[in-house]
């Protein structure tokens, strides 16, 4: 894959790669052209113009709800389709794939993430697992999928990995919704592990800076008390972030705060909401939830509309679009997208592309001896 890349910190400018030659730093996809938002997409995909890949895979990413909680604005990242801000790189990074196989290394999240969507696809997926590192929530969820393959041991090189440019690019986005729901903010509170989520954040922000739209926040990066500093964290807080640690039990006090009031995140995105409970006008991120790895998401949040859709789909094949409206409203389209990875990713649903005039289409179907009551 050949893109304009370019690193944010020395200036290197690259065609491939994910890495600076120079300094080692993270590579970021620069923008075709200017923001215009497709006001009628109802995903992340609104935003294709700055982007920088056409779609070539949806499960309804992106536009996730921002609401105010205890006076702090709480982005919930955890009702994207696998329960994780992962998805939005992950539908740039399948879209922009060019195979029809992919060797993935285990890593939380990501891994469950993007195999769903290279799937969706059709790319045949294959993850390398060291047991001794596997999250065994995440391999059970990755090893019931009939269309990833488990080989164990870490035997690189991989095709895809966390932290490339295209998944950067969609990562990004989220800057651009919360530009689109509060523009009037001063920070912005993420959660700081390896830098990256920050880092596409920062750049998602310094474009629409750049293109006149709005004057960029401050991002306040949430941390364990003590923990080290990644070099991209230090290049942020250099660029004017703020790295603010958090002692495990506010983030434990934030969890139960968050979940009473409809909010699962995990302990590390809570970190971001007890940073941005000490500034005036804040967005924290809440990156994911953990629900989904105990498999709580579908069955206590989605489970009667994956009925549902087995029960409209008996018998027949339809699209996504065929499927909402013939539930009547009982669920929104972003919903349904969502129940739809969850039944693929189980085996309960399977789909295929037909051709309509110019056009391909993807239509669903249960196979026979699927029970909708499952």
């Amino acid at each position: 894959m050949e893109a304009r890349l370019r690193c944010p910190r020395c200036g290197y400018r690259a065609k491939s790669g994910s890495r600076c030659p120079a300094c080692g730093f993270p590579l970021v996809l620069e923008p075709p052209g200017r923001l215009k938002i497709e006001v009628r997409e109802p995903s992340m995909w609104r935003y294709s113009s700055a982007i920088g890949v056409a779609k070539g895979v949806s499960l309804g990413e992106g536009m996730t709800p921002m609401r105010s909680v205890g006076g702090v604005l709480v982005k919930d990242e955890s009702r994207n389709p696998t329960g994780s801000f992962m998805d939005r790189g992950s539908a740039v990074l399948a879209s922009a794939y060019p195979g029809d196989r992919a060797a993935l290394p285990f890593m939380e999240d990501f891994t469950a993430s993007i195999a769903t969507y290279l799937s969706a696809k059709g790319v045949s997926v294959e993850v390398h697992v060291d047991p001794a590192e596997a999250t065994y929530a995440d391999f059970i969820l990755l090893a019931a999928s009939p269309s990833v393959s488990i080989r164990f041991g870490r035997a690189g090189p991989f095709d895809l990995e966390y932290g490339d440019p295209y998944f950067l690019a969609g990562v990004k986005t989220i800057a651009y919704e919360i530009f689109e729901s509060a523009r009037r903010i001063d920070s912005v509170a993420i959660p700081l592990e390896r830098g990256l989520l920050a880092l596409a954040v920062h750049q998602g922000f310094r474009e629409l800076e750049e293109w006149g739209l709005m004057e960029a926040p401050r991002l306040i990066l949430a941390t364990h008390r003590g923990a080290a500093s990644s070099d991209i964290a230090l290049w942020l807080r250099e660029k004017g972030a703020r790295i603010e640690e958090v002692e495990p039990a506010e983030a434990a006090k934030a969890a139960v705060y968050l979940a009473r009031r409809g909010i699962y995140a995990k302990p590390l995105s809570a970190m971001a909401y007890v940073a941005a409970s000490s500034d005036k006008n804040a967005v924290a991120v809440v990156t994911g939830t953990g629900l989904r790895q105990l498999g709580f998401t579908g069955r206590r949040r989605g489970g009667e509309l994956q009925r549902r859709i087995l029960g409209v789909l008996s018998g027949r094949e339809m699209t996504a679009y065929q499927i909402w409206e013939a539930l009547g409203g009982a669920a929104s389209l972003r919903g349904v997208y969502k129940a739809l990875a969850t039944l693929v990713a189980r085996g309960s649903v399977t789909y295929r592309y037909k051709a309509r005039g110019r056009k391909k289409i993807r239509v669903f179907s249960a196979p026979k001896g699927i029970d909708k009551n499952e």
